[in-house]
């Protein structure tokens, strides 16, 4: 047991409490107990940034919430949220897993994965995920050009609820997370100082490295005020503090300076040697200690691992035949000879990743990640057949550099034109590069994915979400969250032989009204009479806190003190809230619309809940330069309850150059601003065998429509 040392004065305190039967200081409390918190702590039991001596600095903003609060509203919609496969590539045997490619709202698959119940992911993700990579929009509101002058990034979510709704994925993140597993965020330096100080509290302070990347393209990002800005952060943090990177080596640069070593410098040692000869004019002076004897350094020179430089200009050549009277570009001075010290071609990598590429252009999406960037990643961070997540998927590197090294994998992204790249992405990875851990250089990679499906995450039925307390697990989970309870899954209607006990608080029951039932609602209200009904349930043994979770109509009195049996007192406590709260949740919930240009692309990390799969139709014609929109209809309603006019409810027009009659395979995505009122679409090399689908302002999209 170790040895506690208290000063005089925390001595008479600790007897000042004693004697007088109060509680002691967490100071105190702390520094008697230090192990024992430590294990609670471990447990998950305890969170020990509540005490002041191992608070982690954190960032206080308007709407942050409780992490419990937040993990108890996955079961509002998690439930309601099935995933649901729209196309299959490939076939696996029952059972086999599958990569997925989700389409919908990154915030509802993480609480789908959370809860764990849906069949598709069940005991697949949650406590699985080896690595999470996400490059979510940079919380900015302004608008970065591209290349050809087109605004190529926009992030529209602000301040304090940019930081919110990324803390809130952050936290369900952490919970889907291995117990070896890592997280890695690309952020920039509008929020990133922020962000870190999130990423502290919800990992619990296992930061584990920053890496500094490069953005590349120049123009990408626009003009600066002061110093143009040239990277961004990889911040990486671990569920446990044991976390290990695997060992990475990069690929060194080739003819590098460092790799050579000049043989006439002396190594410290001055003794009679054979003397060594390198040519018949270039020999070493004498009584010069060498690593290589004569056979070696003849062996070095056939290797070309010797050469002769200019000690003036600088010439050099390794050609040991070639007589050096004089050297041949400057005529005037002799060799400094110098000897390859190793054929290494990897380095031991470092934070510093400035030496690749942050950025790259190959399918044209806004802002996609580089695939070595991402191979770096995975290296360092899973083993094959590892499990990688990025719920902000946008072109699919992280998918396909995952596929290519033989990860399973999962992203997730709102926008179809996302969806649709990354689906034509994997399926034709075999034509694209190889990365370096398959081989590098030029090299196609030449195999076909695993097995993947595209995957629905959307389809929510509204009245399950605006008839909450129908919906009883969703109701309970809930109205705990709302007052920081986290739901306790055993069985404590037995532990306290009373009914609707779903969460403790203080280590006292905690009831949830039942509301789901129409007789409590409408009829039942909790009085005197209904708390000592409780009191009687129990055997008449209750004693202490008991505290009721009620909607405030429900209930005609406030916190009541009763006797039990043994004339001990019993003390009802009363956590009520307005049942109109029910109602405003659910009307949060509003469609986010798909953007409508590339400069929208970005600001989907907003899109809230759900959408409705409804059915839109579009006919086009041929037209010159392209196509024509002839129609276009869809049910959907905009934000004012109205019907939208004309084409003003299309978001994007997808197309397929040569589409096979199975898969569309999409070449291009034009949004809505780039198509004129009268429907022209400007497109080159259409065929007689191309097609179109529409994507209106909810997701919704047309069947594949040929012209």
């Amino acid at each position: 047991m170790n040895k506690v040392q208290l000063t005089e004065d925390e001595l008479k305190i600790l007897a000042d409490c004693i004697n007088q039967q109060t509680e002691l200081p967490e100071e105190l409390l702390v520094k008697l107990g230090p192990s024992f918190f430590d294990k609670l702590r471990q447990a998950g039991r305890f969170d020990y940034r509540e005490l002041d001596r191992f608070k982690i600095p954190t960032i206080e903003y308007a709407g942050k919430r409780s992490e419990a609060v937040i993990l108890a509203q996955a079961g509002i919609t998690g439930g309601a949220a099935p995933l649901q496969i729209v196309r299959s590539f490939a076939n696996g045997k029952n059972g086999d897993w599958k990569n997925l490619i989700v389409q919908g709202d990154n915030l509802q698959l993480l609480k789908t994965c959370y809860i764990n119940r849906d069949p598709l992911i069940k005991h697949k993700v949650k406590g699985k995920v080896k690595l999470i990579y996400i490059d979510p929009p940079f919380g900015t509101g302004d608008e970065y050009g591209g290349g050809s002058g087109a605004a190529g990034y926009s992030a529209k979510v602000m301040g304090s609820e940019y930081i919110e709704s990324l803390r809130e994925r952050l936290i369900y993140m952490r919970e889907l997370l291995a117990s070896d597993g890592c997280i890695a965020v690309r952020i920039d330096y509008h929020f990133g100082h922020y962000i870190k100080l999130i990423l502290d509290e919800v990992f619990n302070g296992n930061f584990t490295n920053e890496m500094i990347l490069n953005r590349i393209y120049k123009n990408v990002f626009g003009d600066s005020k002061f110093i143009p800005i040239s990277t961004d952060s990889l911040f990486v943090y671990s569920l446990k503090e044991s976390f290990k990177y695997e060992y990475v080596r990069e690929p060194m640069l080739e003819n590098r300076e460092a790799f050579w070593r000049h043989m006439d410098d002396s190594a410290g040692v001055r003794r009679p040697i054979e003397r060594r000869v390198f040519n018949k004019i270039v020999s070493p002076p004498p009584n010069k200690h060498f690593k290589y004897n004569q056979k070696a350094i003849d062996t070095m020179l056939i290797q070309k691992r010797i050469r002769f430089k200019c000690r003036g200009c600088g010439y050099v050549h390794d050609d040991p035949a070639l007589e050096w009277v004089g050297c041949p570009e400057c005529g005037k001075d002799v060799p400094k000879v110098q000897y390859l010290v190793q054929e290494k071609t990897h380095d031991n990598l470092q934070s510093n990743w400035t030496d690749i590429p942050g950025y790259s252009t190959s399918t044209k999406y806004p802002t996609e990640n580089s695939e070595v960037l991402l191979e770096r990643v995975i290296l360092a961070c899973t083993k094959r057949g590892d499990l990688v997540v990025d719920f902000f998927g946008g072109s699919g590197t992280t998918a396909a550099v995952a596929e290519k090294m033989g990860r399973c994998w999962v992203v997730c992204d709102f926008g179809k034109h996302s969806i649709y790249t990354m689906q034509k992405r994997l399926l034709e990875i075999a034509y694209s590069k190889s990365i370096n851990s398959n081989g590098g250089g030029n090299r196609k990679y030449s195999r076909p994915p695993a097995p993947f499906c595209v995957v629905s995450a959307g389809a929510y039925d509204f009245s399950r979400i605006m008839e909450l307390r129908k919906n009883k697990e969703a109701y309970v989970s809930f109205v705990l969250g709302i007052f920081g309870i986290n739901r306790d899954d055993g069985d404590l209607t037995k532990k306290y032989k009373l009914p609707n006990i779903y969460g403790e608080k203080n280590n006292d029951p905690v009831e949830v009204y039942p509301v789901w039932e129409d007789e409590y609602l409408k009829e039942v209200r909790i009085d005197d009479e209904y708390l000592k009904g409780i009191i009687e349930a129990s055997g008449g043994k209750l004693r202490g806190d008991y505290y009721i979770i009620v909607p405030e109509t429900c209930t005609v009195v406030g916190d009541t003190v009763l006797k039990n049996s043994h004339n001990e007192k019993v003390t009802f406590r009363l956590l009520k809230f307005p049942y109109k709260i029910l109602e405003d949740i659910s009307r949060h919930f509003q469609i986010e619309e798909q953007p409508a240009s590339e400069a929208e692309i970005n600001k989907l990390i907003s899109s809230s809940a759900f959408y409705f799969n409804e059915d839109i139709n579009i006919k086009v014609t041929r037209a010159s330069g392209g196509l024509r929109i002839k129609s276009f209809e869809t049910t959907i309603l905009n934000k004012g309850g109205e019907r939208f006019q004309d084409l003003d409810a299309l978001a994007m027009v997808l197309i397929d150059k040569e589409y096979d009659g199975k898969v569309f395979d999409m070449d291009h995505a034009i949004y809505k601003k780039d198509i004129s009122d009268e429907g022209l679409v400007t497109v080159e090399g259409l065929t007689k065998r191309s097609a179109v689908i529409a994507i209106d302002k909810h997701g919704n999209e047309s069947k594949v429509t040929t012209f």
